[in-house]
C-alpha cells in the first residue's frame, strides 16, 4: 500500500480568499525568529531588508522585526531560546528538533495550537488542508494539534533537488549508456577506473566520490551520496516502510547485499576512498581537477555550479543527472529523504508571549493566498519580477546580476524556499536555467518515494526511550558499516551484527516508529471547534 498517495495539487493560486488589508490599521511590529540562509547574507543583513517583507509591510500594515541566529549556530541559539523563558511573537525553526518533539514544546509553555486560530483566522491555510488531509497529517502533532505555519513542498517537483549525477562526456568518450542498475553502475564506475576517461594518461580518475553534507540528516556509516545505491537494494535510508510496515535498512537481511557490493566496489577503488568524511573545499578541488566521474548532490549547488566552473577548463565537459537505480523488483526508489516529505518539519510558531495572535494569525496566512505567496516567493513586481502573460517572471536584476548569482539574487528579494508559504514550482523553473537541471527534476520525481517515511514523531511518551535506544545504536551502526566496507570486518559476522542491533533494542525503536506512522495515516482533519490537546 504506498502512503504517498497522490496530493490534489494545491498551488498559491487555489487560495481560498485574499484578507481585508490592511490587517493592522496601526502600525504593528512583530519580532520574529528565523534561521538565516547564507546566499541571503551575501548582500542584507537581514530577511526585513527583503523586498518581500517591504511589501507585505505596505498591504498589512505589520513590520516584521527578525532576530536571525549567526550562520552555524542555528542549533545552539534555538535551544537557548527556548529555555529561556523570553520568546518573540514568532518562532520559526525546525520543530522537529525541539527536544520531545512539538508537543513538548507545545505543553512546555512555549508556543500556542493553532486549530482554532485557523479555522477562524486563516481562510487560505484552512482551504488548503481541506483540500489536502496528507498535509494536516504531516503538519500536527500525534492528537492532531497544529503548531506552526508550515513551509510546504507539495508539488513533487520541488522535493526532487537531489539525486545521482555522471560525467555523460565520460560515458560518450568510453561508449557507455547511462547506468540503470546496480550491475550497470559496477561496470561504468570500473571502466571510469580502468580507461582513463578524463585522458590526462594517468590513473588518477575517480569514479564515485561523495561529499558529506555539514548539517544535513546523518545515516550511521553511510555519506548522503551512498544512499542513493540503497534503492537499488529495496532500501532507503535509516527507518522506511514498505505496505505501511516499519522498518530499518541497517537491520535488514537485504542490507548485507548493499554492504557486500560497496565493499566490492571500495577494494577496487571504485569509490572516493575520502568518502567517510570530505569536505566541500577537498571535494570541489577534485571535481576541478577533472577527477570524479560521478556522485550525488543537489541540482542547483551541485550539477549547475560545477558546470560553471569546469566547462570552460575542460572542453566538453558535461554534468549530467541521471536516473535513481532500478532494484529486483523493477522500480526505481526515492532515497533523498526529503522528497518524501511534503513538510520538512520548518514552520512559524505563535509564542504564548504574543500580545497580537489574530493579528499574527492573519499576517502569517497572508503567505497562503496569491498575492502573499507572490510576494514571498518573487518579491516585488516590476522590480524583482514582472508578470508575463499570467506567469511570475524574474527580471534581470535576478537573472542577470552582475554580482550575485541567480540565487544570491533571489534571497536579495524573497525566501522561496523556506518561511511559512508553499514552495512555488514557478519559481523552481526559472532557478534551474540548464536543460540538465530540467531533465533533473523531471527523472528524479519519476522515482517512487512509497519507501520513504513522512514527517512522524514518536509521541511524547515513547520519545525519550526511542532517543535512548538509537542514540547508542547509531554509534554501533556506523561502526559496523564502516568495518564492513572498509574490509576490517568478515561479512560472515553479518547474523552476529544483527543480533547485536536487536539486544540492543532495534525492534523496540521500529514498535515506536510503527505507532507512530500508525497514529499519523488515523488522523483526520477535525471539524469545529478547538482541537483536543
Amino acid at each position: 500500500m504506498r502512503l504517498f498517495f497522490v496530493l490534489c495539487v494545491v498551488t498559491i493560486t487555489a487560495s481560498a480568499a485574499e484578507p481585508t488589508l490592511p490587517i493592522a490599521t496601526q502600525p504593528l511590529h512583530l519580532s520574529w525568529f528565523a534561521n538565516f540562509n547564507g546566499k541571503a547574507a551575501v548582500s542584507i543583513n537581514s530577511y526585513a531588508e527583503q523586498s518581500a517583507y517591504q511589501v507585505l509591510a505596505a498591504r498589512t500594515g505589520i513590520v516584521v522585526d527578525f532576530n536571525h541566529p549567526p550562520l552555524g549556530a542555528e542549533r545552539e541559539r534555538f535551544n537557548l531560546l527556548a529555555v529561556s523563558g523570553k520568546y518573540p511573537d514568532v518562532i520559526e525553526a525546525d520543530w522537529f528538533s525541539y527536544p520531545g518533539g512539538s508537543a513538548k514544546a507545545l505543553s512546555d509553555g512555549v508556543i500556542i495550537p493553532l486549530n482554532d486560530l485557523i479555522r477562524r483566522y486563516a481562510p487560505n491555510l484552512q482551504a488548503l488542508l481541506d483540500a489536502n488531509p496528507e498535509v494536516f497529517r504531516q503538519i500536527s502533532t500525534d492528537d492532531g494539534v497544529i503548531y506552526a505555519f508550515p513551509m510546504l513542498r507539495i508539488d513533487p517537483q520541488v522535493r526532487s533537488i537531489w539525486g545521482p549525477q555522471i560525467r555523460a562526456d565520460w560515458l560518450e568518450r568510453l561508449n557507455l549508456a547511462k547506468p540503470e542498475t546496480i550491475a550497470d553502475w559496477y561496470q561504468v564506475l570500473k571502466a571510469f577506473k580502468t580507461r582513463d576517461p578524463n585522458g590526462n594518461g594517468r590513473a588518477d580518475e575517480i569514479p564515485f566520490s561523495a561529499l558529506t553534507i555539514p548539517g544535513e540528516k546523518q545515516v550511521p556509516g553511510l555519506p548522503p551520496p551512498l544512499w542513493v545505491f540503497l534503492g537499488g537494494f529495496g532500501l532507503a535510508p535509516e527507518f522506511y516502510q514498505k505496505d505501511g510496515k516499519v522498518h530499518y535498512s541497517a537491520a535488514d537481511p537485504a542490507y548485507r547485499d548493499f554492504l557486500v557490493t560497496m565493499r566490492q566496489w571500495y577494494s577496487e577503488g571504485l569509490l572516493d576512498p575520502d568518502y567517510l568524511s570530505q569536505t566541500e573545499r577537498q571535494f570541489d578541488a577534485k571535481m576541478t581537477n577533472n577527477q570524479v566521474g560521478a556522485y550525488a548532490g543537489y541540482n542547483g549547488s551541485g550539477l549547475a555550479r560545477f558546470t560553471a566552473m569546469n566547462q570552460a577548463r575542460f572542453p566538453g565537459f558535461h554534468l549530467t543527472p541521471v536516473a535513481y537505480p532500478t532494484a529486483a523488483d523493477g522500480k526505481r526508489y526515492l532515497t533523498w529523504p526529503e522528497a518524501g516529505q511534503i513538510y520538512p518539519g520548518v514552520g512559524a510558531a505563535i509564542s504564548t508571549q504574543n500580545r497580537h495572535v489574530v493579528e499574527t494569525v492573519k499576517y502569517l496566512d497572508y503567505g497562503y493566498s496569491r498575492e502573499g505567496g507572490l510576494a514571498l516567493s518573487f518579491g516585488k513586481e516590476g522590480l524583482s519580477y514582472r508578470m508575463v502573460d499570467g506567469e511570475p517572471r524574474y527580471t534581470d536584476l535576478i537573472l542577470k546580476n552582475p554580482k550575485l548569482s541567480v540565487a544570491e539574487a533571489i534571497f536579495a528579494h524573497a525566501r522561496p524556499q523556506s518561511g511559512p508559504l508553499v514552495q512555488d514550482v514557478r519559481y523552481l523553473k526559472q532557478f534551474y536555467s540548464l536543460p540538465e537541471q530540467a531533465e533533473a527534476v523531471r527523472i528524479w520525481s519519476d522515482a517512487s518515494d512509497e519507501l520513504l517515511m513522512p514527517a512522524v514523531e514518536v509521541g511524547a511518551a515513547d520519545a525519550r526511550k526511542f532517543n535512548a535506544i538509537m542514540s547508542d545504536l547509531k554509534i554501533y551502526v556506523a561502526e559496523m558499516t564502516t568495518r564492513f566496507i572498509l574490509g576490517r570486518e568478515p561479512l560472515e559476522n553479518f547474523d552476529n551484527y544483527r543480533k547485536k542491533l536487536d539486544q540492543a533494542g532495534i525492534q523496540r525503536a521500529i514498535g515506536y516508529m510503527q505507532k507512530a506512522l500508525d497514529r499519523s495515516r488515523a488522523k483526520k482533519l477535525p471539524g469545529a471547534g478547538p482541537a483536543k490537546r
